[in-house]
């Protein structure tokens, strides 16, 4: 009944955005653009605006013969507006009259520009779209924001870019992973900081590139290494005063919500400060954050769900983040309060420094309840396991860059970074094991606690130089990092155990206290050698050192009238590894205007030295790999290219994968170390295509990967008749992994639409041990979306949508335990913008959970509003009444399939609640500048 009725808010919606939008007499508008001497121009860009105000009504380029043409232009005074490099822009009044079918303007010519002028200056109105090469420039005024509008909030407007639910930004389909504002480095490198903070109004260009790699940038020798990549360019009087916002709201069950950002941009400084205060789950950072943010007790704690008598464990494993990330309002009760600094100062044209400071501190309150289908040979058996849990952690990040230009041909680049992070975590918790027939096996309740703290440091020294020949070039760097963690923990556990007969129980109190130090560094060599035109060879040497030092002591504590702690020997472990590599190879690259091609080899020799101090145990493994990578890449045009990636890598155990002592923390599932591991050599292949349509705004991207591990990591699982576990690393002689993907946009000119579509799908052949019997695991995860939103969005916007994933998981061995399950979401959201000072939103999320996998199916609604006000001159401040869950049925869940089960987790988050705010716009400027977006100036001197 619930899905009919979002079925019926959806078609709703869908018609009301139809009959807005509905028919009217239209007019095609045709011409044809040349130069002066009557030559076509190919891909002039061509706008029409509306007269009144100049936003963007279409935006075309003229094709080879320097025609172009909108179709369906509805009556009124436009502006049609061409532009193209090196030639004055021009504007010409076109005005559409409802009886006239075709409006055709003949040609337009344009007028080159005179470099020999004393002074050139045109002027002009708003270009929303300018393409040259490989960089797509936004006017960010032509697509219009609401007033106190982030950057985020005008990248969904722009054609060819996409901001997905969770903040990432795609740009003709690739990620975004870096946002400058006027080509400096803001907060580092995650995109997010910059996009959830800067106010669009501060924004006058917007540009999207590809940006070469820091070798390609300095030699000129295109490696085809490429990151996409956001460049803000502000608006001259951003530049000349103060600008940012400040909000604050409170609400119903306590909720308060607080934010702020304050800018000072200069041409030699940027100065920006931001901070946020919540406890309505959220944050304005990204994962990179939480990742630096558990710094010292990473390590120290792992969920996996309920086997074997429950999650818990001290994993001692570096992949782990350890404490909760949060990731929205689904995730427990988060109180967040962050903060930071980022300072950029260009001393001269040739010293330039960038730098910045982030605090973060996180409390995470969070009640779940896991259930878990484990698979042992042909049973199956399940879990149950009900955890209360508290986590927190304080993190302080320093970042530095400095650039200096010791003349043209040479210059260095000084990095350093600290970070400081200090945690703590508080667990209660029961589980249950359950036989086959249901009965339960064991229990297990326990506490937990931790504390811990990591202190890190890392400096780089490069060092560039470019030679007389043209491609002939050295780049040598040279980078330290160390790294300290001191962690504690306290465990309290009574295990209990039913057999046939009998019942008997056991019981475990522990302290472990551990100290980690690392200790890397590494040196490499670089040098380009021309062979020809288009053509070089690049050679490399490079060492690398990994060290790591652990001291891990386990205390039992007897429980006398005083306490004693007795050192366990069994379970304590001094344990000490280096890892060292020399590598050597040599790539031959061939460049070209459209086509680039690398291949080349790398010769890796990397020994393994570790030893157990306790008891004087050595670990020696030598290894010789020999790694290929070859690179292609061909553009079609300058928005459609087509590439190619092969390469090979090492990724060598962990230091806590390793070590051959048990880790005990939860006594029902233990885990054991593996001295005798090897390191993975995987294959990497890539295939992709993009093509984006500056005529039609279609889009299409398409990737395909593949990646074949020989003496893949997984592990091995041994159960006893009381399903006690004991886990181990092993390596496997094979896994292999395929996925693909589509994603494909075009307008539906009937509706005034767009559509996107986006299809995945994941194959993953693995092999799996449970008591030594080998399994080959199948597993397929298919998943397609589909969404339409308007296109004319000054009034309405409305986006309506569904995505649908399907797993798939089967077994060679025992075909009885194969399990399918998917999860639907639709939604739909809906803006409305009224009386100039007045705009409506609400949205609505419904999440289904179903499948054979699962006793039950779980549908989960989640439905929003807002209505606000703006107030002030300049509509620079906004009342606003939010409501968050309004059908109060907000719950944390999620289920996933590995090898050898299947999970779900429910976990009790926030739910729903009213808040009330207000946002004021910052500005004071100096004096004034050009006014943003009205025109474009370009004056040349002699």
């Amino acid at each position: 009944m619930s899905r009919i009725f979002l079925i019926s808010i959806l078609l709703t919606l869908s018609t009301l955005s139809v009959n807005m939008y509905g028919q009217e007499t239209t007019t095609l508008v045709s011409g044809t653009v040349l130069d002066t001497a009557q030559a076509p121009l190919m891909a002039a860009t061509v706008t029409l605006l509306k007269a009144t105000d100049s936003v963007l009504v279409a935006f075309s380029l003229s094709d080879k013969t320097g025609k172009f043409a909108f179709k369906k232009v509805k009556p009124g005074d436009y502006i049609l507006q061409i532009t193209y490099i090196g030639f004055r822009q021009k504007s010409v009044p076109v005005s559409v009259k409802g009886d006239t079918p075709e409006i055709n303007l003949g040609t337009i010519s344009l007028e080159a520009l005179d470099v020999s002028l004393g002074e050139v200056t045109i002027e002009g109105r708003r270009t929303p779209i300018l393409i040259n090469k490989d960089t797509i420039e936004y006017n960010a005024d032509a697509f219009q924001t609401q007033p106190n509008a982030v950057v985020e909030d005008l990248l969904r407007k722009l054609p060819g870019v996409e901001v997905e639910q969770d903040g990432t930004i795609k740009a003709q389909g690739k990620e975004v992973r870096k946002v400058y504002v006027d080509g400096k480095e803001f907060f580092g490198d995650d995109p997010k900081i910059a996009s959830k903070n800067l106010p669009a109004d501060a924004v006058d260009k917007v540009q999207v590139y590809d940006k070469k790699s820091d070798f390609a940038e300095f030699t000129g020798i295109d490696d085809g290494q490429r990151e996409k990549t956001i460049n803000l360019a502000l608006k001259e009087d951003k530049k000349k005063g103060v600008f940012g916002n400040v909000s604050g709201g409170y609400g119903t069950q306590n909720r308060y919500e607080g934010r702020a950002n304050v800018n000072r941009f200069t041409k030699k400084l940027q100065f920006s400060g931001l901070g946020m205060l919540n406890n309505t789950n959220q944050q304005g950072f990204g994962i990179d954050d939480y990742i630096n943010f558990m710094g010292g007790l990473q390590n120290m704690m792992s969920s996996g769900g309920g086997g074997g008598g429950g999650s818990f464990r001290i994993s001692l494993n570096a992949t782990d983040l350890g404490l909760p990330i949060n990731n929205g309002p689904g995730a427990g009760f988060t109180t967040t309060s962050a903060g930071g600094l980022n300072f950029n100062y260009d001393f001269n044209k040739k010293t330039k420094l960038t730098s910045n400071y982030f605090y973060s501190g996180i409390k995470n309150e969070k009640e779940s309840s896991t259930f878990r289908q484990n698979f042992l040979g042909e049973n199956t058996f399940d879990s149950q396991e009900n955890t209360d849990q508290i986590s927190r952690n304080q993190n302080h990040r320093v970042n530095m860059t400095l650039r200096h230009e010791i003349d043209s041909f040479k210059n260095i680049i000084f990095r350093s970074n600290f970070g400081f992070n200090d945690a703590g975590f508080d667990i209660a918790s029961d589980s249950r094991v359950y036989n086959p027939l249901g009965l339960v096996q064991n229990s297990n309740d326990r506490t937990n606690a931790s504390e811990g703290n990591n202190i890190s440091f890392r400096n780089s020294f490069t060092y560039r130089q470019r030679f007389a020949k043209k491609g002939r070039a050295i780049v040598a760097s040279a980078n330290v990092g160390i790294q300290d963690d001191e962690k504690e923990a306290w465990i309290e556990s009574l295990n209990r155990y039913w057999e046939v007969d009998s019942t008997f129980s056991d019981s475990l109190s522990q302290e472990q206290i551990q100290r980690s130090d690392q200790l890397d560094y590494s040196a490499r060599l670089t040098y380009t050698e021309p062979l020809g035109k288009g053509k070089f060879l690049a050679f490399n040497l490079s060492h690398q050192n990994y060290g790591n030092k652990l001291i891990r002591d386990v205390f039992d504590i007897r429980p006398n009238d005083i306490p004693q702690q007795i050192l366990n020997t069994d379970l304590s472990n001094h344990y000490q590894r280096g890892y060292f590599y020399e590598r050597a190879g040599v790539d031959f690259q061939y460049n070209r205007k459209k086509f680039n091609f690398t291949t080349g080899v790398n010769f890796q020799q990397s020994r393994l030295r570790g030893e157990i101090l306790t008891n004087g145990t050595t670990i020696r493994q030598n290894f010789l790999n020999i790694l290929p990578v070859v690179r292609a890449n061909y553009d079609f045009t300058t928005s459609t290219n087509l590439g190619f990636d092969y390469e090979t890598s090492v990724q060598e155990p962990s230091l806590e994968q390793l070590q051959p002592i048990a880790d005990n923390s939860n006594p029902l599932s233990i885990v054991v170390g593996n001295p005798n591991l090897r390191p993975e050599y995987s294959h990497q292949m890539n295939l992709r295509f993009n093509s984006y349509s500056a005529f039609t705004f279609t889009s299409l991207f398409a990737n395909l990967e593949a990646t074949y591990t020989q003496n893949k990591i997984t592990h091995s699982r041994s159960i006893d008749s009381l399903f006690r576990q004991v886990t181990m690393p092993v390596n496997v002689a094979r896994d292999l992994r395929l996925s693909g993907s589509v994603s494909f946009g075009t307008p539906i000119k009937p509706l005034k639409s767009r559509i996107n579509l986006d299809l995945r799908t994941l194959y993953n052949r693995g092999i799996l041990f449970v008591n030594s019997q080998e399994n080959n695991v199948d597993r397929l995860i298919n998943s397609a979306g589909l969404s339409i939103e308007n296109r004319n969005k000054e009034v309405v916007d409305i986006v309506l949508g569904v995505d649908y994933d399907h797993n798939l998981t089967r077994y060679s061995e025992s075909s009885d335990l194969n399990q399918a399950f998917a999860n639907q979401r639709y939604y739909a959201d809906f803006s409305l913008n009224f009386a100039k000072t007045w705009a409506v939103r609400t949205g609505m999320d419904y999440a289904v959970y179903a499948g054979t996998a699962f006793n039950e199916e779980t549908r989960i609604p989640l439905w929003r509003a807002s209505v606000s006000k703006y107030v002030l001159k300049n509509r620079r401040g906004e009342i606003k009444l939010s409501a968050f869950d309004m059908l109060n049925q907000n719950l944390g869940f999620s289920r996933t399939s590995e090898l050898n089960y299947i999970e779900e987790v429910q976990t009790l988050t926030l739910s729903r609640y009213f808040l009330l705010s207000f946002t004021y716009n910052l500005s004071k400027f100096g004096a004034a500048g050009e006014p943003g977006g009205s025109g474009i100036r370009i004056i040349q001197r002699k």
